[in-house]
């Protein structure tokens, strides 16, 4: 049982008497499990802006049991009752809970001792102890837990963990999709918000199933930490948060957003500015009440008074808020082990469109991007990573995208696809696989990562017809775990995981990758795939799509392959009616008994070739090098085990090795999965264990040493 240690008013008076400013009724907990969140409460002062610390500057300093010191800013706040009321979100402030919090998270074991320390403009305070009675509490040691996520290299991330109570690290692959707000009773009904409790049924809906969502924390009708918040109307009009005040509603709503994804096993990319907030929409000069998204009603423009939306990035004042609101975002929310990265911006280039203009728009945000990252690193004390998207047409090739993340930790991408009205067999697959290698020459010390992917323009609805099973999802997350990046796509349309009940599909993928060690950053990723002759097409041998990393000595490779017939275009070219409109496109009727609809085995696609083979070149590697092939099953990530078999680098220095039988059976012309497709992992065995078909130790799909021997078999 946690015991807290509350200071009596009138010994912290004695204590400060001659001291400003003034702390009283400071709360602390003696003892912490590790990993786990250690709070202090305490009183201060009345501040005419609390959130600027060139008025109140508040800190803790801790030191850990092996003498290192972490500085953890403190953060004004203010209590909410959260309840259901008539199936929306309701929201009662709690008068008595207010003040100021210090949050901070013991990463080692033992006794810690701590400092508090307040600054304004009357004085400096700083409260290390009463008497006999020092500022201390014990990190008590867990059976399990999970600690921060940073760079494992620079490709890969990694998660320190605690297991069968010993620290360790593990591989840390982000697996889910965005939930970037909560939905209000419609669009235009601002007063009906569903607020956290759709977010603890979309996380109810992940847990298990995937271990990260993306969302989006100033939205004027979601999660919306300053500027007008059109779920407060006060006489018809939105409450304004700005500069001196910051919405402690929603940001009691973050509190429970992210504590409830932590203990569901979830990790989250915040994002703090996106685009449309920023934007001039003449589209909605009309309806610009009912169109909260826009410059014109941000208080940037409406209480700053900038005038252009480009000053935001420029002007002193806006800078300084800002810089205000940033810092305190870190200090309420930096102690969380669950946040993977802070994201600055959604689709910050989606503000200029005009081409000529971006070599002088990308002086600004780059200017913008690098005061902020230097806020965060001097601030967060747990070194959360950094990042930011640019969206829209930004690419490789584009001046701006070649320059805005070199001083951010990962690459931010954002990829749709409108594959529907695609008239050759392009892959989505392949072009994401250039995209992730293109950026890679670009960015070789930075991993890469594609946080928004999609079918573009299409409602949920039109989403559940086009594909109610999301095939395209599940080959875009295998494909893409083997195309370079630190993860796979992160899907964005989570209103069709609901239509089509497909949640599920990042469950093999998680299953998969926790097994998996945490990757050097010398693997690279290949694919078999080449540009056909119209240079639009993809071709693949024996028709076996095939996406895989390999590590630098070429001893261990980790893939996907899948049937072509079974890309999701391929099946539309199955079940799409030919009429005199264009061919595949959104408008063209759909045979309902077809196999996009029914996954009716009968309606399966049949082996698109007569071979099983599939042939990677393996150059570091001695001819006659054998190994361990073991596949596992894409709907389930658990190994096949029957499907274990060996393999031999011939003669042409190429690997050679048959795609599952049980899979694609070539005898009887049969495709017998719903996806055409399954995962690879192959390993070099040693040359003690090849010779004369020796015996090896192998490991099960959960990791631990079995006894269990295998027979190589000869070549």
């Amino acid at each position: 049982m946690r015991k807290t240690i509350l200071l009596p008013i009138w010994l912290l008076l004695c204590a400060i008497v001659y001291a400003q400013p003034n702390i009283s009724d400071l709360t602390f907990p003696k003892s912490s499990p590790l990993f786990g969140l250690y709070e202090l409460s305490f009183q201060l002062g009345n501040y005419s802006n609390p959130y600027d610390p060139d008025i109140i500057d508040v800190y803790a300093i801790f030191e850990g049991p092996d003498g290192k010191s972490f500085k953890v800013n403190g953060f004004y706040y203010e209590g909410y009752r959260l309840y259901l009321h008539y199936g929306y979100e309701k929201a009662e402030a709690i008068d008595k809970d207010k003040g100021w919090r210090v949050r901070f998270t013991p990463n080692q074991v033992g006794t810690w001792h701590f400092t508090l320390h307040a600054i304004d403009k009357k004085g400096y305070t700083n409260l290390s102890s009463y008497g006999a009675m020092d500022f201390v509490f014990n990190c008590d040691t867990v059976k399990t837990a999970s600690g921060f996520i940073t760079k494992a290299n620079s490709k890969y991330l990694k998660r320190e963990v605690v297991i069968d109570g010993q620290k360790t690290s593990r591989s840390f692959f982000p697996i889910g999709p965005n939930l970037p707000y909560y939905n209000c009773k419609s669009y235009y009904d601002f007063s009906t918000p569903l607020g956290i409790y759709e977010y603890e049924r979309r996380i109810d809906s992940l847990s298990g199933n995937a271990n990260y969502f993306r969302l989006f924390i100033n939205r004027p009708q979601a999660l919306s930490l300053y500027g007008a918040e059109f779920t407060q109307m006060v006489d018809g009009k939105p409450v304004v948060y700005f500069d001196n005040r910051i919405n402690q509603k929603d940001a009691a709503e973050l509190d429970h957003i992210i504590n409830y994804a932590a203990l569901n096993g979830l990790s989250v990319i915040p994002c703090i500015f996106t685009y449309p907030d920023l934007k001039n929409n003449p589209e909605y000069d009309n309806n610009l009440d009912k169109h909260p998204d826009d410059w014109r009603c941000n208080p940037f423009h409406t209480q700053l008074g900038l005038k252009s939306n480009e000053d935001f990035f420029t002007d002193n004042e806006s800078i300084r808020i800002t810089r205000n609101l940033i810092r305190y975002v870190v200090a309420r929310w930096g102690y969380a082990t669950n946040i993977i990265s802070w994201e600055f911006w959604n689709e910050v280039r989606n503000m200029v469109y005009d081409r000529k203009e971006v070599e002088r728009f990308c002086a600004k945000l780059m200017s913008w991007h690098n005061e902020m990252t230097e806020l965060i690193r001097s601030n967060d004390p747990f070194h959360h990573l950094i990042s930011t998207s640019l969206g829209g047409s930004a690419d490789p090739n584009e001046y701006i995208y070649k320059r805005m993340f070199n001083n951010l930790d990962f690459v931010m991408h954002h990829q749709y696809f409108n594959v529907q009205e695609a008239k050759s067999k392009q892959q989505p697959s392949y072009y994401i696989y250039l995209i992730s290698q293109s950026t890679n020459k670009l960015y070789p010390s930075k991993p890469f990562f594609i946080a928004e992917y999609g079918f573009g323009d299409l409602t949920p609805a039109n989403y559940a017809i086009k594909d109610p099973f999301s095939i395209d999802l599940h080959n875009t997350l295998w494909s893409t775990l083997f195309s370079g990046m630190m993860g796979p796509a992160s899907f964005w349309e989570r209103h069709a995981l609901d239509y089509c009940g497909t949640h599920g599909r990042f469950k093999p993928l998680l299953t998969f990758c926790q097994n998996l060690p945490v990757l050097s950053d010398s693997f690279k990723a290949q694919t078999t795939g080449t540009l056909g002759k119209d240079k639009t097409s993809v071709v693949f041998p024996n028709h076996l799509e095939t996406y895989y990393i390999i590590n630098e000595t070429q001893d261990t490779l980790y893939g996907w392959s899948q049937d072509t017939a079974f890309c999701y275009q391929s099946l539309r070219r199955l079940t799409d009616i030919v009429t005199e409109k264009k061919h595949f496109s959104d408008d063209s009727p759909v045979d309902k008994a077809g196999y996009v609809y029914t996954f009716n085995p009968d309606k399966r696609p049949r082996p698109s070739s007569k071979s099983n083979t599939i042939t990677l070149p393996i150059e570091k590697q001695p001819i006659g090098t054998q190994y361990l092939v073991k596949w596992y099953d894409s709907e389930t990530g658990l190994e096949l085990v029957s499907e274990r078999a060996t393999a031999t680098v011939g003669k042409q220095q190429t690997l050679s090795f048959e795609f599952p039988s049980s899979i694609r059976d070539l005898k009887k012309r049969r495709i017998n999965n719903s996806f055409g497709d399954a995962v690879f992992a192959l390993y070099r065995l040693s040359s003690s264990a090849t010779k004369n078909g020796g015996a090896i130790q192998v490991s099960t799909t959960n990791g631990k040493k079995t006894n269990k021997t295998i027979k190589l078999k000869r070549q």
